[in-house]
């Protein structure tokens, strides 16, 4: 009765495992399958993969039992002509060689298991087509606020939204998930609600976003460039002109494995229209010339001079001096120290003409009878053409925010992407610092998934992303 209990088990678990086998063979990846809602024979992913383990682990069970029930059968087996038991006999050393060739060339990647993987990676990527992605990891799994958030929504836009699309939803504390529930449609169907409030995502001309698309690493050149209205020679240009090899038929992927770089750094060439060429400050103390248009400055009281300059020639102290018109002008009378009082020899100090300053070469001078503009005198008072230093004024842009050094909240479901968009840090910079610590990230990755990758806690990748 045990031993036909246990045969009869053996083959009823060996067939359940072939069913969910197959089911794992051709089923959609989990981010795929939970975002819309995958099924078959009314079961989801999740089921058939409980399923596969459950059937698996009785299979093994079952397996053990028999071998036990059975080990007389099994040794006559190894037995001889004479019945002795010889254990490393032909039969032995090819099953033997049977098994591991199966078992190192799946591990390697050999035929046939090569073939039989691709054939499964291919059905995968032909679902992802099909039934969509998640804009990042376990997005249903977020709750409607903190979704709207994450993808520059305003909450009660995406409520409203939802309510004239005929989706129910009580609060944003709801999850995606929960919402698609009580609605009978997938969490796709929802996100799909709410793309028409959704921020531009500030895509090139060429309509590539921002921010890479998943799943984009694994999409041909020439799909890509059919997909997003691109020039396909001038994409194959713009790659070669950054120095690297490309053809249509290999992934984002390929491309950069092939060329030894991040894969984000092959999507900003293909946004990129033209090499960019970083934009440099120049500071300068040299008088502007004339035709420079002065930029707005806000004025500040310069310091003048309280003696007078040393005595200069005649010629050069008969200049009228910008600026100087609150005193007549009076010939030069060369004096002595003992034939004028002390007071007399002190010049009172100038002060700023009520007229708001402006700069000189909006003031053009009227010259003297014989005077020469390059004959003027080098003093201590502002000449004509000369203009104060200015601070160099660096652009907006380059005025990064200050970084967050607590963990904003939420940060294990933040994505990368979404968090370098929240605080103005450009994606390429994050990207780097952590290749800098042997760290492979990409966009739509969050903190949780980079920490469980590298052994490390999201603080501890937030500080290497910002840097502190």
């Amino acid at each position: 009765m045990l031993k036909k209990t246990i045969v009869l088990t053996l083959f009823f678990s060996l067939f359940f495992m072939l069913l969910t086998s197959l089911v794992m063979y051709i089923v959609p990846p989990a981010r795929v399958a939970s975002w819309a809602d995958w099924a078959f024979l009314g079961i989801s992913r999740a089921h058939w993969e409980g399923a596969h383990l459950g059937m698996g682990l009785l299979f093994c069970a079952a397996g053990l039992a028999h071998l036990l029930l059975n080990w007389d059968s099994l040794l006559d087996y190894l037995r001889d002509a004479d019945g002795v038991v010889v254990v490393f006999t032909r039969p032995f050393f090819f099953g033997l060689i049977l098994s591991l060739f199966v078992f190192v060339g799946a591990l390697a990647g050999l035929p046939p298991v090569k073939q039989l993987v691709a054939l499964s990676n291919y059905i995968k990527d032909r679902a992802v087509e099909v039934y969509g992605e998640p804009p990042y990891s376990m997005a249903e799994r977020a709750t409607l606020a903190d979704f709207a958030r994450r993808m520059g929504m305003e909450q009660d836009k995406a409520l409203a939204l939802l309510r004239m699309r005929n989706i129910k939803a009580e609060s944003a504390n709801l999850t995606l998930a929960e919402i698609a529930r009580q609605n009978g449609v997938a969490p796709g169907g929802v996100f799909e609600a709410l793309k028409m409030v959704m921020e531009p995502s500030g895509g090139t001309a060429g309509g590539l976003p921002k921010d890479p698309p998943p799943g984009l690493g694994r999409r041909k050149l020439s799909d890509i460039c059919e997909e997003y209205s691109l020039d396909l020679k001038a994409v194959m240009g713009r790659l070669g002109g950054a120095g690297m090899r490309a053809q249509p038929a290999w992934t984002l992927a390929e491309v950069a494995k092939v060329n030894n770089v991040l894969p984000i750094s092959v999507y900003e060439v293909l946004r990129a229209e033209k090499n960019t060429v970083p934009v440099q400050v120049e500071v300068s103390s040299a008088p502007a010339s004339a035709e420079t248009k002065p930029q707005p400055v806000t004025p500040e009281p310069q310091p003048q001079p309280v003696t007078p300059p040393a005595p200069q020639p005649a010629a050069q102290q008969a200049v009228q001096t910008p600026g100087r018109t609150n005193e007549p002008h009076q010939p030069y009378q060369p004096s002595l120290p003992h034939e004028q009082p002390l007071a007399a020899q002190t010049p009172v100090p100038f002060q700023p003409a009520p007229v708001q300053p402006q700069p000189v070469q909006q003031q053009p001078v009227q010259p003297q009878s014989g005077y020469q503009p390059a004959a003027q005198p080098q003093t201590g008072y502002q000449q004509p053409g000369y203009q104060p230093p200015v601070q160099a004024q660096l652009p907006p842009q380059a005025v990064q925010p200050a970084l967050p050094v607590a963990p904003p909240p939420g940060l294990e479901k933040m994505m990368l992407q979404t968090f370098c968009r929240e605080y103005n840090l450009p994606l390429s910079t994050a990207v780097q610092r952590l290749a800098r610590h042997n760290i492979t990230a990409f966009g739509d990755m969050t903190f949780e998934e980079l920490s469980l990758e590298n052994n490390r806690t999201p603080k501890d990748i937030l500080h290497l992303v910002t840097g502190q």
